[in-house]
């Protein structure tokens, strides 16, 4: 890019920067409802994000959870137990997916592809564009995780009542924030290429280490509060005012998501700003 290239677009950078803040509030607020509005209209036209993101953990819930809990010898014996346990289960795997990789591996995609340039040049409002995304992940995780609890009240396998099934479902929408600042983190850091390997070695020890799924041995539970979906799990049964597994506070978890929201989330856009 030559010199003149690189003037006009600082030039326009510069007009975008005053205009967002001379901008009406209506203006500018429908500003930011068309960048939510193309993101989801992006993402909806594509079956292989859709599919498993959406799609996948209610078929996974009623294969594990319906079928073949439902078929083993002791499944009467603790079923109201085991079902809570693999519902919470699912409907956390259900919310975490579109966070990490709906957010991160399409940050690393379009970093690589200029866009985010282009972004800069264009006369939209700041934060737009990741706004647009971590709104994006919250409304799929939320479809997903609301798809598992449908489907868990369906099969009557459920002693919970729905304001329960609602309220566990809530928190663990409301922590795909932590969890989208995870990977925006990643995907501001590696490659498109490089993103989706990156984020799985980041979100398989994440599901199937924190004890969601199955007890995890004596060896592995105390190392279960390093991963983010523990502390969801725990703030999960703790609003539906059930059970605690384990002597972890809930309050803790709390920060535990918190401080990774807001440490994740800061060196992200820190290193967006800097970079791109």
């Amino acid at each position: 890019m030559n010199a003149a290239a690189v003037s006009h677009v600082d030039m326009a950078s510069s007009r975008s920067h005053a205009d967002s803040q001379t901008m009406p509030t209506a203006r500018l607020l429908g500003a930011y409802l068309t960048e939510i509005r193309l993101e989801l209209l992006r993402v909806s036209r594509a079956p292989v994000f859709v599919i498993p993101m959406v799609l996948l953990p209610p078929a996974l819930y009623f294969l594990f959870a319906v079928v073949i809990a439902g078929a083993s010898p002791d499944a009467q014996a603790h079923s109201a137990e085991v079902a809570t346990f693999f519902f919470t289960g699912f409907a956390t795997f259900a919310v975490v997916g579109p966070a990490l990789f709906g957010v991160g591996c399409s940050i690393a995609i379009e970093r690589d592809q200029g866009l985010l340039r282009l972004k800069r040049a264009m006369p939209t409002p700041a934060g737009g564009y990741l706004l647009a995304k971590i709104i994006m992940a919250t409304i799929f995780g939320a479809a997903a995780a609301g798809a598992v609890g449908v489907l868990a009240l369906l099969a009557g396998k459920l002693t919970l009542s729905a304001a329960q099934v609602a309220s566990i479902i809530g928190v663990l929408v409301a922590g795909t924030l932590p969890c989208s600042a995870l990977g925006l983190f990643i995907g501001t850091r590696v490659s498109g290429t490089a993103a989706p390997g990156l984020m799985n070695l980041v979100y398989l020890p994440m599901i199937y280490l924190s004890g969601l799924f199955f007890p995890l041995p004596k060896a592995l539970q105390s190392w279960s509060v390093i991963w983010p979906t523990r502390h969801m799990y725990q703030l999960a049964l703790a609003a539906a005012h059930l059970p605690l597994p384990g002597k972890l506070d809930p309050r803790v978890s709390l920060a535990v998501l918190i401080a990774m929201l807001l440490v994740f989330g800061g060196l992200a856009i820190r290193r967006l700003a800097r970079v791109g």
